[in-house]
């Protein structure tokens, strides 16, 4: 043990001298430092976004609540001279189908800022709507599609993809340094053993330098506000180092794998790029054409025609449905012909009925994702890569099944405030039809019970990330898989003396 730490201490100190070496971790540590600070200020736009959503919303329903207070106080001022119903909140038509501003903000993380993930094409907030989801749906960040095409440069992206290049650079030369010099022979005659002195070099460099790494992000995340510096903050720094640390361990595994193959330095550093590229593309990439092969998702030109055909049959269909909605609500029901309902008042209904229609398009659409997601999910444990990356980003809470739930939530919602705004209209149109009055007044269409509007409210669910410390399991069994590899290739009889 003694010798092994002699040996240890000596490769360290040899590293420090190496001019390579201080340049290649200088530089690293440089597009850390901006990748952290690019994730941080897409997740600090994100939250004032957010904020700023939340905020127009409270400020609409507080101007609507004033020009109530005004309008209903005197009808036949000279600044409502102009008014129209549709474009005016007063009226609960014009309010609920235009004037209604609505949002739904799903919660920032602790550790948002430091893996970006799918966020920039998630969107951490949305409009809702009473009359259909097409809002929430067709919800995009606004970004050029190039930027959207290469993703965001950001931590994450750094550490997936280029910190395992420099640990190769740092690591490849164990071993094969010293079988090109012979030195290797001399130190076996001395009882080094090779394998011990190539799992405890590599280690000891990849410890330094994950370790110089995540004290330089852990730093600068608390410095530029990040993370939060309190317990929820400090864990999550706690567990991003964590998985960083495993997953450069697991690239300190390849290069002991390499190492041990390789003759020479040159061989070793082409053997370590060629090991990267598998991994990092072309078997990330391989999983996703076999899922798309395997389980792919039908055509958009599709879904649009069949909503053009749906909505046909919704008006070919008016009065029968229209007919059958009355029946279901019989206290609802005008005393004027069906044809003679307004179409605002149906409104609602035909956007019900027009979901409906749709009802089995939408499911073909989402058994198609899900089977997708849920293929990705199993094929995953073949990609180290795609584990360390689901992983970091599940654990910011910028992960597609965390998005989906919050859809699920704002999905809710918009149930909630259709049947509210239907309830309320279809009360509306029974009254004006009791009382018919010629201007927007309390007895028919007027509104301005703005408080009692329903408002999205995550639940505590949302708060909480994705399960992802499973996914370490399968990249644990990657490191004993080239652990062993290494091991075995080492017990040839001419590896060691191979130059």
């Amino acid at each position: 043990m003694k010798q092994t730490m002699t040996l240890i201490a000596y490769d360290l100190r040899s590293q420090l001298r190496e001019r390579g070496t201080l340049i290649l971790m200088l530089a690293g540590l440089l597009l850390a430092a901006f990748a952290l600070c690019e994730g941080t200020r897409f997740d600090r736009q994100g939250r004032q976004a957010a904020a700023s959503a939340i905020a127009q919303e409270v400020q609409a329903r507080a101007d609507a609540t004033a020009l109530a207070q005004r309008y209903f106080a005197n009808p036949a001022a000279e600044e409502f001279a102009d008014l129209k119903w549709y474009r005016t909140a007063v009226d609960v038509r014009g309010y609920a189908f235009r004037e209604h501003v609505g949002f739904a903000a799903k919660p920032a993380m602790a550790g948002a800022g430091l893996a970006i993930g799918q966020a920039d094409l998630l969107p951490s907030y949305v409009r809702v709507r009473a009359e259909s989801m097409e809002s929430v749906r067709t919800a995009l960040e606004i970004a050029h599609p190039a930027l959207l095409a290469a993703g965001r440069f950001d931590l994450l992206f750094f550490i997936i993809y280029l910190w395992p290049l420099i640990l190769l650079a740092l690591t490849t030369s164990v071993l094969t340094q010293d079988r090109e010099t012979l030195r290797l022979r001399t130190l076996q005659l001395q009882g080094v053993r090779p394998g011990r002195m190539l799992a405890a070099q590599i280690t000891a460099r990849t410890l330094a330098a994950t370790a110089l790494l995540c004290a330089m992000c852990a730093a600068g995340a608390l410095a530029l506000g990040t993370v939060n510096c309190n317990v929820a903050g400090i864990a999550v720094l706690a567990a991003w180092c964590g998985v960083v640390l495993l997953y450069s361990l697991f690239w300190a595994c390849v290069a002991m794998a390499i190492c041990a193959t390789c003759g020479n330095r040159m061989s070793a550093a082409f053997a370590g790029f060629g090991a990267w590229l598998v991994l990092a593309v072309l078997m990330p990439g391989a999983m996703q054409a076999v899922t798309q092969w395997r389980a792919p998702v039908p055509q958009r030109e599709s879904y649009v025609q069949a909503m053009r055909d749906a909505g046909d049959q919704v008006a070919a269909n008016k009065l029968a449905s229209l007919g059958r909605f009355y029946d279901s609500h019989p206290e609802w029901r005008p005393a004027t012909p069906l044809d003679k309902v307004a179409s605002s008042v149906s409104r609602l209904q035909r956007a019900q009925e027009l979901e409906r229609a749709m009802v089995g398009v939408e499911g073909q659409f989402a058994q198609a994702r899900q089977r997708r997601e849920d293929l990705l999910a199993q094929w995953q444990v073949f990609s180290p890569m795609t584990l360390a990356y689901q992983t970091l980003v599940g654990m910011a809470g910028n992960d597609s099944a965390r998005h989906q739930r919050f859809l699920g939530e704002v999905q809710q919602h918009q149930q909630r405030l259709r049947d509210y705004f239907q309830r309320t209209i279809q009360l509306s149109a029974l009254g004006d039809e009791r009382a018919p009055c010629a201007a927007t007044c309390l007895g028919g269409y007027g509104f301005r019970d703005f408080g009692q509007v329903p408002v999205f409210a995550p639940s505590a669910a949302l708060s909480l990330t994705s399960p992802w410390r499973m996914q370490l399991v399968a990249l644990l069994a990657w490191m004993a898989g080239l652990m062993a590899l290494a091991a075995l290739l080492l017990s040839r009889p001419w590896a060691i003396g191979r130059h």
